[in-house]
């Protein structure tokens, strides 16, 4: 199934459509329940309105932050803004503060969207100017709920690539976090996973995964030998390798998705089929 360049324009009108009823709401909320109001009036006229309080409290907190000419700033634009990105915008810190108070931050991402033809502010794009996207230790800590991978590949290629890019800029994080994240493996490693990585030395499929894990750890180790002070000076010719090697890497990944993930997607599609067969 693909779509075209009207679906994508259909879309976003309706999405705007959306955004602004939620505003409209939010500015309905202020009106008859004022911030500081008692919550039992508050409750009572969601439920007349059929409403969730919770749902509501923000549609009136990000009402009252994105005031009409902050709406009308981003309508004049001609760039998509979602709902969820001006409820990003509009989010206390822990001072008190919205994380874009005024939307300042909105407003220059919308001047650098027009000057180069996108047609969107993202919010992952909003976050990470905002400085509230995931932090690095987070995405690197094997415990994590989101890792570096599902983060990275939420993300459009245009703004992977950024992401990428700011997160090899953050060096002395980076390379701590590799170190810390290296330990764990290695504390995990002697703990819970054995040389077969739970299978054995004929089981193919522990084979690949085994040799993967290792790639990885070579991969975070090879990150963490070189310290931000290190000087990477190359020759021509030493670029040119380096991009083959990148070259060859983006070839790695893919295979791996294409040949380790898909796989076992489709795989248990068809088993999924199969019951479905047994059971008629």
């Amino acid at each position: 199934m693909s779509y075209t360049d009207q679906d994508v324009r259909e879309g976003r009108r309706l999405m705007n459509e959306g955004c602004e009823n939620r505003l409209v709401i939010g500015d309905k909320l202020l009106s008859v329940t004022a911030p500081g109001g008692p919550d039992s009036a508050f409750d009572r006229y969601c439920d007349e309105i059929s409403l969730n309080p919770k749902t509501a409290r923000q549609y009136r907190h990000t009402a009252r932050m994105c005031t009409p000419p902050v709406r009308q700033i981003v309508a004049d634009s001609g760039v998509h803004v979602s709902y969820s990105a001006l409820r990003e915008g509009a989010r206390l810190t822990t001072s008190g503060k919205p994380y874009d108070e005024g939307y300042s931050t909105l407003r220059s991402l919308l001047q650098e969207a027009r000057e180069a033809g996108a047609g969107r502010v993202s919010v992952p794009q909003y976050r990470r100017a905002l400085g509230v996207e995931p932090a690095l230790r987070d995405l690197l800590d094997p415990s994590s709920d989101t890792t570096l991978a599902d983060y990275l590949g939420s993300l459009p290629p245009q703004e992977r690539d950024q992401a990428l890019r700011d997160l090899v800029e953050k060096k002395a994080e980076v390379h701590d976090a590799l170190k810390r994240v290296m330990d764990e493996k290695r504390r995990r490693d002697r703990e819970t996973r054995g040389p077969g990585c739970g299978g054995g030395r004929s089981d193919k499929a522990a084979a690949v995964a085994r040799d993967l894990v290792r790639l990885s750890d070579q991969g975070a180790a090879f990150m963490s030998r070189y310290p931000p002070s290190a000087s990477l000076a190359f020759t021509d010719e030493q670029r040119v390798a380096c991009k083959e090697v990148l070259g060859t890497l983006d070839v790695l990944a893919t295979w791996i998705r294409v040949r380790v993930l898909d796989d076992q997607m489709t795989a248990a599609d068809s088993r999924a089929e199969a019951r479905d067969l047994v059971g008629v």
